[in-house]
C-alpha cells in the first residue's frame, strides 16, 4: 500500500527554494509528482532592506575534539567510494508503523560523530571560480563527506552510496524536474545533488566565504543520508497523508523536521573536520548564519510565516546542535521531545 503511494512521486528537497507564493497564495512542491510541479520555480527574493539586521548572534560552539588522537584522524581507513551515477534503490517502509519507526528510532541515530575526520579541499572563491571549478571543488567535498558518514552508515547497516554534485547556471532538466535557480538540492529520483551558482546572492555577506557551499552541500548529503537509511521516504509516506487528509499544518511540520535534521548533519560534519581544516569558532559562528539568512521567515519577511523548512532560529539552533552533536541522534528530529515550536 505505501509503496503505491510513493509511485510516480519525483521527490525533490530544496534547501533555499520557498515555492509557495508568498502574494499569490501558490502551492508547495515540496514533494511532487511526476512530471514534477512547476508552478514556481524561482526563489523569493529577501526584502531591499537588511533583513539580516536582527538575526540572533549564538555563541559559537567549541569543537569536540581540539587535537588529533594519539593514533590519528578517524576513519582514515575508509577508502572513498567514486560517485555513484546508478546507485541502488532507497529503500521503502512496508507500513505506516514502519515508516514511524524508521524516523523516530532509526538504527542510524546510534552512531557516534566520528572527530576529528581528515578533509583536504583547497580555498576557492565561490563567485569568482569557475562552473568547472566549483563544481570539482563541491565534489571533493563530498568526498570529505563521505569519510564522515560513510563508515558510520555502514556500521548502521545501510548502503553508503556517494552521489556527484552539478553545478549549473540558468535552469536545467534532472529526474526530478526542472532545477530553478538561487538552490541547491538533493533529487531522489536519480539520488544526486544539484547547486545553482547565482545560489550565494542569498547571503551576499558571505557570499565569498569557500565553506559557505561546503555547508550547503553538506545540507544536501543530509537528505541522502535520510534517503539511505530509510527516513526520507518514510517521512514523504506520512506528509502525502497529511496532505491528502487537508492536514497541511502537520506537513509542513514533518518538512521542517527533515529539513532542519539535515541543518544538523550539516552541523555534525562540520565538527568532524573543524580540527583538519583549521574551521575557527568565529568561521563557525558565521556559517551558523547562513542557515538564518536561509529560514522561512527572513526570505518571506514574515515572522510569523509558517512553512516547509523552518525559521531562521530554529535552522541555527539544529545547525549548532550538530556542531557539538556526540552521535547521529543528537539531531534526531523526529524525537518525541521535539516540540513543534522547536522546529517553527
Amino acid at each position: 500500500m505505501l509503496k503505491g503511494i510513493l509511485v510516480g512521486l519525483g521527490v525533490v528537497f530544496f534547501l533555499i527554494i520557498l515555492v509557495k507564493a508568498f502574494s499569490g497564495g501558490g502551492e508547495t512542491t515540496t514533494t511532487t509528482t511526476n512530471p514534477p510541479v512547476t508552478t514556481s520555480t524561482t526563489a523569493p527574493k529577501p526584502k531591499p532592506t537588511n533583513t539580516q539586521t536582527t538575526k540572533p548572534t549564538p555563541e559559537p560552539t567549541t569543537p569536540t575534539t581540539t587535537t588529533p588522537p594519539a593514533g590519528g584522524y578517524q576513519n582514515a581507513d575508509y577508502t572513498v567510494p567514486a560517485p555513484n551515477l546508478n546507485p541502488p534503490d532507497l529503500p521503502l517502509p512496508e507500513t505506516y508503523g514502519d515508516a514511524t519507526d524508521w524516523m523516530v528510532n532509526n538504527p542510524f541515530y546510534l552512531q557516534a560523530i566520528p572527530a576529528p575526520v581528515e578533509c583536504q579541499i583547497p580555498d576557492i572563491n565561490p563567485i569568482a571560480a569557475s562552473k568547472t571549478d566549483l563544481q570539482t571543488y563541491l565534489n571533493d567535498s563530498v568526498a570529505c563527506l563521505m569519510r564522515v558518514w560513510g563508515p558510520q552508515l555502514q556500521a548502521a547497516g545501510f548502503n553508503a552510496s556517494r552521489p556527484s554534485v552539478t553545478v549549473y547556471s540558468g535552469q536545467i532538466q534532472s529526474p526530478c524536474g526542472k532545477m530553478p535557480s538561487q538552490n541547491a538540492l538533493y533529487c531522489s529520483a536519480d539520488q544526486q545533488v544539484y547547486y545553482a551558482t547565482d545560489l550565494p546572492d542569498l547571503f551576499p555577506s558571505q557570499a565569498t566565504d569557500p565553506m559557505v557551499p561546503v555547508a550547503v552541500i553538506a545540507h544536501e548529503f543530509g537528505h541522502a543520508i535520510q534517503a539511505q537509511t530509510g527516513i526520507l521516504y518514510s517521512e514523504i509516506i506520512w506528509q502525502h497523508t497529511d496532505s491528502d487528509n487537508g492536514d497541511d499544518a502537520s506537513a509542513n511540520d514533518l518538512s521542517r523536521r527533515t529539513e532542519q535534521q539535515a541543518d544538523c548533519f550539516s552541523g555534525a560534519f562540520m565538527q568532524a573536520i573543524s580540527l583538519s581544516i583549521g574551521l575557527t569558532l568565529d568561521e563557525q559562528a558565521a556559517l551558523a548564519q547562513v542557515f538564518y539568512a536561509i529560514g522561512d521567515d527572513v526570505l518571506s519577511g514574515d515572522p510569523n510565516y509558517d512553512g516547509d523548512h523552518g525559521h531562521g532560529n530554529n535552522r541555527v539552533h539544529w545547525f549548532q546542535v550538530g556542531l557539538a552533536a556526540p552521535t547521529a541522534g543528537s539531531c534526531n528530529t523526529f524525537g518525541p521531545n521535539v516540540t513543534t515550536d522547536q522546529v517553527r
